[in-house]
């Protein structure tokens, strides 16, 4: 039996290797108000879904939330939508968040907004976030005056019966304390300077160091007083941010607050 040409082989082997060659993705260019870095390319997300984020009782719309609904693409490939309005201001029922199809919900410095979450509220959250879906809390979550809300405090894997001092001031500069957490994904460097409202929801202790109870930092501030924590429950993850990043935070606020929505989301 003949042997086939040697050219021929190598034309194969040739064929084999070229089509083993793949374009690299480059992320989208960003406006001056929201600076993109050349390392928080997308192309290590796989897009799986959409997330729908609905934001619960909360302080208020805020620029980088209002910018994400446009933005989104910057800083991953899982589109996000944003309802920064429906239930923003209004009371809220368990049936309420099933009907709004919510994958994501935050809580946006709610206490800081006076706005009270009900016994029956705070059931609410915390019985569809066991259905397996995410919470993000932001900044006053927990107690501001005499909106207590510390009964969300276990979403969180927190305790809620600690004392909370009221906003105090931090130089707003995190540092990470966990690596390779998908919470801080495209956030260059050990730390970072964020540029949203530096102030921070603290236990009257002074810091959170050891007092996260069933969460753990993945970020800090200034030695503890702020925190970036992350309590994985059997069935979703708990997200608090205790400064506010959403309030004219700059790129690294949005690419924090992208990851905290879509990283858990089922």
């Amino acid at each position: 039996m003949r042997q086939p040409p040697a050219f021929t082989a190598c034309l194969v082997l040739g064929i084999l290797l070229a089509i083993q060659v793949s374009a690299q993705e480059t992320s989208p260019a960003k406006g001056t108000e929201a600076r993109i870095a050349d390392n928080h390319a997308t192309t290590d997300i796989v897009p799986a879904k959409s997330v729908k984020v609905v934001l619960l009782k909360s302080w208020g719309v805020t620029s980088v939330w209002e910018a994400m609904k446009t933005n989104w693409q910057n800083f991953g490939n899982i589109p996000v939508t944003i309802d920064d309005s429906t239930y923003i201001n209004s009371d809220f029922t368990y049936q309420d968040i099933v009907n709004s199809k919510a994958n994501v919900i935050v809580l946006s410095n709610p206490a800081g907004g006076n706005r009270a979450y009900s016994p029956a509220e705070i059931a609410a959250v915390a019985k569809y976030a066991k259905k397996g879906h995410p919470v993000v809390g932001t900044f006053l979550v927990l107690l501001w005056g005499s909106t207590d809300n510390r009964g969300l405090a276990p979403v969180f894997g927190l305790n809620a019966t600690f004392q909370y001092n009221g906003a105090v001031a931090i130089s707003n500069l995190f540092k990470k304390t966990k690596q390779n957490q998908c919470l801080l994904k495209r956030i260059p460097g050990g730390s970072w300077q964020s540029n949203g409202y530096p102030y921070t929801q603290v236990p009257t202790a002074g810091s959170w160091k050891g007092q996260l109870d069933e969460a753990i930092a993945v970020a800090d501030s200034d030695n503890y007083v702020g925190v970036i924590s992350l309590y994985t429950a059997p069935t979703y993850t708990g997200v608090y941010i205790s400064n506010f990043p959403e309030y004219n935070g700059g790129t690294n606020d949005e690419q924090l607050l992208y990851n905290a929505v879509t990283c858990y989301a089922k």
